[in-house]
């Protein structure tokens, strides 16, 4: 039998089991109503704030694009240059003119199409093949649909070929003297829209009154009809996918906007109510042995096992306890020696995983590459293969040198020569991209072309620099510039773009080389904790920024080797 089986279970043991077991079960009780309430509260707040974070996003851009297209339409010199080409059937070059300068400024691209009163098309901005029958008939029938309206007045419809984005349609009759003479109907490209909002990071949709789908983040929440049907608020299910879903009515525009949160079933819900049961077990039979311990009253045993564990503590810590007393205090010194066998396994370990860490941690920020990039270079490259055959063969070998570079894991550092020719080729599919609008300059010293740096560490900077300085200004120069101050490399670039407010760029430059990532300039976190993990304190990034005029990000990269070997 065993030894607590021998003695007969007083009183004060009992009682102090019952309380034992009363408190830990209360504490188990607050535990899971804490978590579920907590996981709720954070859960709803979460998606909540997120998607009217994105319904108000949506709902900007949608009054935004809608507001620009209708004030042309309006404009007096549309109209004015719109009578003219009907009223001169075939003088249509200062209404393309008219319109191409307007298209320019805008985010998302149009195009216009313009029909006599009878709804025949008389001219397009379609380049020759795209405008089909079907979709010169369908322009017919909304322009007879807007025959009713009143000056000031304009009719909107949605265009959808089955295969592709939907378009949406602004029509305004042209009257001459009281009387309808054409109608100008403009295409809202939904290919460009979708493309234009590829970037953020939640799902939505918008509609008209009907149901007819506006624009959908994603093709799989359209119905086949290009409907979709949606409700106020609430988790709602789309192709087996879970969303939390926000929206709000525009009567003004007759529209309905709808904000998707991507909000799949919590899996931490019962792992984490079996993690809070087997601690409150786990709780209660630590407690109820210590409650019989504690009740017999055994101080010699009591005081041998305090005594080996002060051993262990101020004079031996490889001293193991030894007590030979064939009860549950001998159990304890057992476990307690295992523990600490246990501890002294797991130091070793975590010593071994802490040298692990920074190596585990460059091999993730070294990971990131922009898909945009690749899908934008295999755009030209199809371009150009139409008319400049010798042009897209360069950049496929300058593409091809340029994947074969990025997947090359076999080393982390590289001369900066190295890395270099892989910019210059980058630059060259840009510059192909850009044209004249984009002017790069490259200022190297040669002392600096043997130096150590980590491998397409500039690589996105140059490309931030070219994805938020076109965001304002239709052209950009960077400057990419390199010298050495002692064994230290010193390398910028340079752009003449808008730069960012001043108060963001300080919390920027405070928050550099620090071990987290926020989702604002992630990419230069990622780069300064990449130098500061590789090459010390010392390394690392600064920006310099000129609000309105410029911004600058320099890189600091020591070279406590010498600079002859990667």
């Amino acid at each position: 039998m065993k030894w607590n089986e021998k003695m007969a279970t007083g009183i004060f043991e009992q009682h102090l089991r019952r309380m034992v077991a009363k408190k830990i079960l209360l504490l188990l009780a607050v535990g899971i109503a804490l978590f579920l309430v907590g996981l709720y509260a954070v859960t709803l707040g979460a998606n909540s704030t997120n998607a009217s974070d994105n319904l108000q996003m949506l709902k900007k851009v949608y009054i935004s694009l809608y507001q620009k297209n209708r004030d042309f339409l309006f404009d007096k010199q549309t109209i004015t240059l719109s009578e003219k080409a009907l009223r001169d059937h075939g003088d249509f070059a200062d209404l393309n003119y008219w319109f191409q300068e307007f298209n320019g400024k805008c985010s998302v691209k149009n195009e216009v199409i313009l029909s006599n009163y009878q709804g025949r098309v008389v001219y397009s901005s379609y380049e020759q093949g795209v405008l089909s029958d079907y979709r010169v008939n369908y322009n017919a029938a909304i322009c007879h649909n807007a025959k009713e309206l009143k000056p000031g007045q304009i009719y909107n419809a949605v265009y959808y070929d089955s295969g592709n984005y939907s378009d949406y349609i602004f029509v305004m009759p042209v009257y001459s003297d009281g009387a309808v003479l054409g109608y100008v109907s403009l295409y809202l490209s939904g290919d460009d829209w979708n493309f234009y909002l590829l970037n953020y990071n939640y799902d939505g949709a918008i509609t008209d009154d009907k149901n007819n789908v506006i624009y959908a983040s994603k093709p799989k929440l359209i119905g086949s009809s290009n409907k979709f049907y949606g409700q106020e608020n609430g988790i709602c299910y789309y192709n087996d996918e879970r969303f939390w879903m926000k929206s709000e009515s525009l009567p003004e525009y007759k529209v309905k906007i709808f904000s998707l949160v991507y909000y799949p079933k919590n899996s931490a819900l019962l792992i984490g109510l079996f993690v809070i049961t087997i601690m409150g077990i786990s709780w209660y039979l630590l407690a109820n042995w210590m409650a019989g311990s504690m009740a017999k009253n055994n101080a010699m045993r009591i005081g041998q096992l305090l005594s080996e564990i002060r051993i262990i503590q101020k004079e031996d810590q490889a001293h193991r306890i030894c007590m030979d007393t064939q009860d549950e205090f001998n159990e304890v010194a057992v476990q307690i020696n295992s523990m600490l066998d246990s501890i002294r396994d797991l130091h070793g370990r975590n010593t071994e995983l802490l040298q692990l860490k920074n190596t585990i941690e460059m091999s993730q920020l070294t990971a990131q590459m922009n898909p945009h990039f690749l899908y934008n270079t295999l755009e030209i490259i199809r371009n150009l293969a139409l008319f400049d055959g010798e042009r897209a063969e360069k950049l496929i070998v300058q593409l091809t040198q340029i994947l074969r570079y990025s997947i090359d894991k076999s080393r982390e550092d590289v001369l900066l020569e190295e890395d270099m020719q892989y910019i210059r080729d980058y630059l060259d599919i840009q510059k192909c991209r850009f044209g004249d609008r984009l002017s790069c300059t490259v200022n190297i010293d040669a002392d600096c072309d043997r130096s150590n740096i980590p491998k397409l560490v500039l690589q996105p900077i140059i490309e931030n620099s070219i994805k938020y300085g076109f965001r304002k200004k239709m052209n950009i120069k960077i400057e990419i510039r390199g010298h050495m101050e002692g064994n230290m490399l010193v390398l910028s670039v340079k752009d003449d773009g808008f730069g960012m407010p001043e108060e963001d760029a300080s919390s920027l430059n405070n928050s550099l080389g620090k071990a987290y990532f926020p989702e604002k300039s992630y990419g230069l976190h990622n780069i300064s904790r990449r130098l500061f993990l590789r090459y010390g304190e010392e390394s690392g990034i600064h920006i310099v920024n000129h609000q309105g005029y410029s911004f600058e990000v320099i890189l600091k990269v020591i070279q406590p080797g010498g600079r002859d070997h990667v």
